[in-house]
């Protein structure tokens, strides 16, 4: 038991995120003008390794960050992580386009996710998936990037609620905190159209079971290995293969359905599988 609950790493790091989050979302809503949103759109990613390092300075509890980035030291976990996301969202997207034919389009308007409007058909869906499958799992630099995040939630805080809740309530309580964390930027419209019915409050509700869902996946691997970094391999995938679907629909949109992982129907893969991971997980404090 801490001997000063008051400096519990999990209650400082989470004061210090939400603080920020909030906060910027409570700016944004006064202003009115976009820019807060954006500061916390661009810091979001980096925010929570700044907060682990305020939390270990101001607890004195140093923890560890579980990184190394020697991947190819373990070339199951990474093939695991590098391909495994991508295949999930490949195959919830199919299913959103089986039930929703007429949202796909043929065409692949990849100036969506590059400020312009470029596009171009796609001949085969099934060697397009492969591509895209695989572009994801080298995209290197934006796994880099997502270490910001993977850092601060798998790296240092869910080490500490392991050790005071156990594995597999400390991974539930890891990713609804993440996801609750996510919630200002997706009140202002971030990843979901705020053209959906019972936006923003729907977008919220569902990406926070996003956020468990993968959050699971992120915690587990990190748990098997000890390395956050094949976490910040599979949130790459995540982040690059997951805002390619509405890149193929009409109208472009992002609904609450699909296509992107975002929607609970193209969730459907992903949660299955997360809840096989985390029937995986030992309920001990270790």
């Amino acid at each position: 038991m801490e001997k000063d609950s008051s400096r519990c790493p999990i209650r400082i790091y989470l004061g210090l995120v939400y603080f920020i989050c909030y906060g910027l979302g409570a700016l944004e809503l006064a202003a009115g003008t976009g820019r807060f949103y954006r500061i916390l759109s661009v810091a979001f990613t980096f925010l929570p390794v700044v907060m682990s390092l305020i939390t270990r300075r101001v607890t004195g509890r140093k923890g560890t960050f579980h990184l190394s980035f020697r991947v190819w030291k373990n070339a199951r976990a990474w093939l695991f992580s590098a391909l495994a996301p991508g295949i999930l969202i490949v195959l919830g997207a199919v299913l959103y386009f089986l039930i929703f034919p007429n949202e796909y389009s043929g065409v692949f308007r990849y100036g969506l996710l590059l400020g312009s409007d470029a596009e171009a058909a796609v001949q085969s869906p099934m060697v397009t998936a492969l591509i895209c499958i695989v572009i994801a799992g080298i995209m290197l630099p934006v796994q880099l990037l997502e270490l910001g995040e993977e850092i601060g939630w798998r790296g240092y805080l869910l080490g500490f609620q392991i050790e005071k809740y156990g594995a597999r309530k400390a991974v539930l309580l890891n990713g609804i905190e993440w996801g609750l964390a996510h919630l200002p930027l997706i009140y202002f419209g971030f990843n979901y159209s705020l053209n959906n019915w019972g936006a923003p409050y729907t977008n919220m509700a569902l990406m926070l079971a996003v956020c468990i869902v993968s959050g699971i996946m992120f915690s587990y691997i990190t748990i098997q290995t000890g390395n956050c970094m094949y976490a910040a391999i599979m949130h790459g995938v995540v982040n690059v293969i997951g805002e390619l679907p509405v890149c193929m629909t009409h109208d472009m949109e992002n609904g609450l359905l699909g296509p992107n992982p975002t929607g609970a129907l193209s969730m459907v893969f992903l949660a299955v599988f997360s809840i096989l991971l985390f029937v995986r997980l030992e309920k001990g404090r270790n």
